[in-house]
């Protein structure tokens, strides 16, 4: 009877771990992250990668991800903000919905961005 205890408890165990491993992010490279995290939340208004399956939705689209990092406004810090706060300034000024974002989502969002900026144009 002991043992049966043992049959039991450890796929409940594993389960549990398998189900925690899939709730927190695994990529290392935030870069990944933020295409990943793109592809899945802003690809239907924005062009976010060249490759990307499918089209926007929204005609005419949002300007691309590409043509946002081209800005010579767009800073870590603009992009933080814009993402960060929904009902900011910059977003009442836009189009764009007011979503909430966590930290989780907008780091690697930036670093994508950032990513996609013209060697001729210096980060900010």
């Amino acid at each position: 009877m002991k043992n049966l205890g043992r049959y039991i408890l450890a796929p409940a165990l594993f389960a549990t771990a398998i189900g925690a491993a899939h709730a927190q992010p695994t990529q290392a490279d935030p870069i990944a992250a933020g295409r990943d995290i793109a592809l899945k939340i802003c690809a239907n208004c924005h062009v976010v990668a060249s490759d990307q399956e499918t089209p926007p939705l929204l005609k005419p689209p949002a300007p691309s991800f590409a043509e946002i990092a081209a800005k010579p406004e767009t800073t870590e810090a603009s992009l933080r903000d814009f993402l960060a706060n929904a009902h900011g300034g910059a977003r009442r000024s836009s189009k764009m919905p007011a979503f909430m974002l966590g930290e989780f989502q907008i780091a690697p969002l930036v670093a994508y961005l950032q990513s996609l900026r013209p060697a001729s144009t210096p980060p900010r």
